[in-house]
């Protein structure tokens, strides 16, 4: 019963439906998300560690979960096992971890991502022949095909994690199709980079421009897209 109580008063739940304004968000909090399912025996072991560090970093950290029998989020980020903790600061994915760890382990990839201490570590010799494509098989994007959001999710997951140009195209139309369900900030500004990363700068700066425009209105911090709109003038 007192086991019950501890999972009760982890993480806030999210769904496919309230996970977009929870995350893509440019607050420069951290998120740690959490993908779960109630089944899973080292979920539950995790369950008191992540409850002891919620309370510690409650007014820094954003602490979520998602259940994978729940959600098609996972499908859509490729999480092949669970727990799987993912690291997230302004929309940007920093690191992605599976399995058990220590409560000491945790912490100091909390500290480490608070600070800003290191990025997501990216192979700059990710091919088609090497990676698992899955997650950008017709079937998956298919299976996606009217929700802005996980449109969203796989193109960003090709920006931030592969340097294939097959998926990098694959990705734009993903995005294109992305906006045209609903444009939002976050959309065009994955258009934005996607355009930068494979080298149409002109475009690029136009989506950026758009990007920062719409997050005008609608009151978003845009600090990630004038970063992004300083690199695309370097090349230009």
């Amino acid at each position: 019963m007192m086991f019950g109580v501890l999972m009760s008063f982890g993480q806030t739940e999210l769904t496919d439906e309230n996970v977009e304004p929870k995350l893509l968000v440019n607050n420069d909090r951290l998120i740690v998300l959490d993908f779960y399912a109630s089944w899973c025996e080292p979920c539950k072991l995790m369950g008191p560690i992540i409850m002891e560090l919620e309370k510690k970093y409650k007014s820094q950290v954003d602490f979520y979960k998602i259940d994978v029998d729940k959600s098609q989020l996972d499908d859509a980020l490729e999480i092949s096992s669970i727990p799987t903790y993912l690291f997230i600061k302004n929309h940007s994915n920093l690191e992605q971890i599976s399995g058990t760890m220590s409560k000491e382990s945790m912490e100091e990839l909390i500290e480490k991502h608070m600070s800003g201490d290191l990025e997501l570590d990216v192979s700059s010799n990710s091919s088609s022949e090497d990676i698992d494509l899955d997650i950008f098989s017709q079937t998956n994007i298919d299976r996606n095909w009217n929700s802005s959001y996980m449109l969203n999710s796989l193109a960003w997951n090709a920006y931030k994690n592969y340097n294939d140009i097959k998926i990098l195209l694959k990705a734009i139309k993903i995005i294109e199709r992305s906006i045209e369900l609903e444009k939002t900030y976050y959309n065009v500004d994955t258009y934005a980079a996607l355009l930068y990363k494979t080298g149409n700068y002109s475009k690029a700066l136009k989506k950026a421009k758009e990007a920062v425009d719409i997050a005008k209105v609608n009151d978003i911090k845009y600090s990630s897209t004038t970063e992004l709109i300083e690199k695309i003038i370097d090349e230009l």
